[in-house]
């Protein structure tokens, strides 16, 4: 049981127990009333007599009251047939009360024995207490009502005050959004500036090496393609496009260092329209390039790409330099991705980086 609900209840009992102490208050002030004025024209009366008096009209005052809720969604006429079925029960178990159980312990309420008279008096006594009843029916329902409105005014701003602080971290999740933006579109004009001179060394290059062409071939695409994401609104690209451009990287790195560098590579599953932040894996890989050992065949660099139908995993798992400071030379990175993946995946992704033995770990897990 939840706190509110604990409280809730609390408040419930509490209610309960406040309004049966009023009840017993009122008939204590009630019974006084009529024992001191029955005193002052019987002097004999006795506070026994005049609660056993008072007690059939009780009960008929809250049978009363339980009729009234009991029908109140039945309609009137229920309520009708309730107030005469009542007074011909109540009637009945009250003539047998007075005139058979009193008397046999020695207590005589009504000295009259004239079954009209007893008909009169009982059918005043019941309208006098049904109107009670009624009268108190109709002010608990009030109080309800009030209390409901009470309630209801309370949920509907505490609705409110959640809705303005939901649109609070709406606004700041978009002032953040463009704070982001800005800072790519600030940093636009160098890769404009090197996408431009890589295709002018590359015309020149084809003259003296096609390999060496193509290698800035390969890295004038992957600028182009970090042009490009600036353009992505919805800041996602195609798995397809990224794996490419990723590729293009590996090419590049397998040109640079030749075998020194030990690669395992795979992509399984089958792509279908799944989407990533751009440069999501390319970030990763080109750290574990410049921070990892790849020298090593025991300790190849790992990357795994695993495709399923609304799902990406990404794996990458690298030896650390030991002159390397791994964590905090890709900590950047790592952040900027985050911060990409809270804009266009938000709560659709689990990202995990950690250090075990000699290892970099990376794994990310997004969700269409």
């Amino acid at each position: 049981m939840t706190h509110n609900k604990m409280d809730r209840l609390v408040f419930i009992q509490r209610k309960k127990a406040k309004i049966v102490l009023l009840n017993i208050v009122a008939w204590f002030i009630y019974a006084s009333f009529i024992f001191s004025v029955t005193l002052l024209t019987k002097p004999n009366v006795t506070i026994i007599s005049t609660l056993l008096y008072l007690l059939p009209l009780c009960i008929t005052f809250y049978i009363s009251i339980y009729c009234l809720n009991f029908y109140k969604e039945k309609g009137v006429w229920w309520s009708i047939a309730s107030f005469f079925i009542v007074f011909i029960v109540m009637a009945t178990i009250g003539y047998g009360y007075i005139y058979f159980l009193l008397p046999s312990v020695g207590i005589v309420v009504y000295t009259s024995t004239d079954f009209k008279s007893f008909i009169q008096e009982a059918l005043l006594s019941y309208v006098r207490y049904f109107s009670f009843a009624l009268l108190y029916f109709y002010v608990m329902q009030s109080f309800k009502k009030e209390q409901a409105l009470h309630l209801l005014q309370q949920e509907k701003s505490k609705k409110e005050l959640e809705n303005a602080i939901l649109k609070q971290q709406e606004l700041k999740a978009q002032q953040e959004k463009l704070q982001f933006e800005h800072a790519f579109l600030r940093s636009q004009i160098n890769p404009h500036f090197l996408h431009n001179t890589l295709n002018t060394l590359f015309s020149e290059a084809l003259n003296y090496s096609p390999e060496l062409a193509d290698n800035i071939l390969k890295l004038s695409h992957i600028m182009r393609y970090s042009l490009e994401s600036l353009e992505f609104e919805s800041w996602k690209v195609s798995v397809q496009k990224e794996l490419e451009h990723l590729q293009t990287l590996i090419d590049i790195n397998n040109l640079r260092f030749g075998k020194s560098k030990n690669i395992t590579y795979s992509v399984e599953g089958e792509l279908n329209g799944q989407m990533v932040p751009p440069f999501s894996f390319i970030t990763i890989v080109e750290n574990a390039y410049k921070y990892g050992d790849l020298k090593g065949p025991e300790n190849p660099l790992t990357i795994t790409v695993i495709l399923k139908p609304g799902e990406v995993y990404f794996y990458c798992r690298n030896k650390i330099k030991k002159s390397s400071m791994q964590f905090s030379s890709s900590n950047i990175g790592i952040s900027n991705l985050s911060k990409r993946l809270d804009v266009a995946f938000k709560d659709k992704y689990d990202m995990k980086a950690n250090r075990e033995n000699d290892s970099y770990i990376f794994q990310l897990t997004v969700k269409s």
